[in-house]
């Protein structure tokens, strides 16, 4: 680990882990911090992000930075460094780890924030400004803060970039299911009745798989992994990408999936027309939350919405469990609202260390597409937010 370093006046301790086995190390503790966070996820658990890093991290430097107080740990600046330009005059970049950038796609790490817990955030963002402000770094980018948060003066100081706002829905889930299909407007509430029986009507049966252990979602993986390039195949219905065209992607989804089923935090559900799969939902769970995650289908059975039902009957089979939260995909858009659903929004913010200079570099494109900044507006910035 980097030298301990007192946090000015926070009393917090920061340390920088940069080493895999130190990583490994951080395990317990990590995972201890997570549940202490405003919206625990299975994103954020060190078992996502060591696969990550596995996966993405070939060529770059861990900096993943410890903040404690009195010996315990407080909160998580999970960096990485990258470096642009010529060896000894190129730009040091400090980059969360699941930004994946180089332009080419959107990260698959749908919640992506710094590890600062709600009750100390504040007291933990003022320590990060005082390590930075003893560094050497270029830019540096700090992924999902509230575009209300009240940050430490010094920090908002070398903001240079805020980036448009990301929509991110979520809704209660009652007791049971017929509670939450009268719950729903009436167009939602029709197609959810009408899809299941037009499959009945015509003929056919249908029941759900879940996947829940580490055997029986890898084993399904594969299945999956047709499904959803299949949907993005399609030339019917809405377009979608195939997040998974990658190699590397592919790799880390065989590696992460069964390691979080396996904690109970993945799950994969494959609906059975007839005895044949023809499409999955897959979603994480951490306490009493669902988070959908990616789908797939055969594009034949498109007009009978199997999609939608798939991801009814795993709302189901979780409401039956107790889960009573279900946090969608990132974005805005009917394939979210239409859930009748509430809404949180943050930003990420992009410092410069020499905030004049760095704003007009970063309007050079391909150096914004390296950060993968492309959706971001330039320019100083304002108010008290972040």
């Amino acid at each position: 680990m980097g030298r301990v370093e007192a946090g000015g006046g926070t009393g917090m301790l920061t340390d920088v882990v940069n080493t895999e086995a130190e990583f490994d190390a951080l395990r317990p503790e990590w995972n201890s911090l997570v549940p202490r966070l405003s919206q625990p996820s299975p994103y954020q658990s060190w078992e996502w992000n060591r696969s990550w890093w596995r996966h993405f991290g070939s060529g770059h430097h861990l900096h993943i930075v410890t903040f404690r107080e009195a010996g315990r740990l407080e909160g998580i600046a999970q960096f990485y460094r990258r470096r642009f330009g010529p060896p000894g005059a190129g730009i040091r970049a400090l980059v969360p780890l699941g930004w994946e950038g180089n332009g080419r796609r959107q990260g698959i790490t749908e919640h992506c924030e710094l590890l600062f817990p709600e009750a100390a955030r504040r007291t933990l963002m003022t320590a990060l400004s005082d390590w930075l402000g003893n560094r050497r770094w270029s830019v540096a980018l700090l992924p999902g803060t509230d575009p209300g948060e009240e940050l430490p003066q010094r920090l908002l100081s070398h903001v240079v970039i805020r980036g448009k706002p990301s929509t991110y829905h979520h809704r209660a889930l009652p007791a049971t299911y017929a509670e939450l299909v009268a719950g729903l407007n009436k167009s939602m509430r029709d197609n959810v009745k009408y899809y299941p029986r037009l499959l009945e009507r015509t003929g056919h049966r249908f029941q759900l798989r879940v996947c829940d252990s580490a055997n029986s979602v890898g084993a399904a993986l594969s299945t999956f992994l047709e499904l959803h390039q299949a949907r993005a195949r399609s030339i019917t219905g809405v377009h979608h990408r195939d997040k998974f065209a990658f190699a590397d992607r592919r790799a880390f989804l065989i590696e992460v999936a069964p390691r979080l089923a396996a904690l109970g935090q993945l799950r994969l559900g494959l609906l059975e027309v007839d005895r044949c799969v023809v499409a999955a939902q897959m979603w994480l769970e951490m306490n009493d939350t669902m988070f959908i995650h990616y789908t797939g289908y055969d594009p034949a059975w498109a007009a009978n919405s199997v999609q939608l039902i798939a991801t009814l009957e795993c709302l189901r089979w979780c409401i039956g469990r107790g889960v009573r939260r279900v946090e969608f995909l990132r974005g805005s858009g009917q394939r979210n609202e239409r859930w009748d659903v509430e809404r949180r929004v943050r930003v990420n913010l992009t410092l410069g260390r020499w905030p004049a200079p760095m704003r007009s570099l970063l309007r050079v494109q391909w150096l914004r597409r390296e950060l993968h900044l492309q959706d971001t507006s330039l320019g100083p910035a304002t108010g008290g937010g972040g």
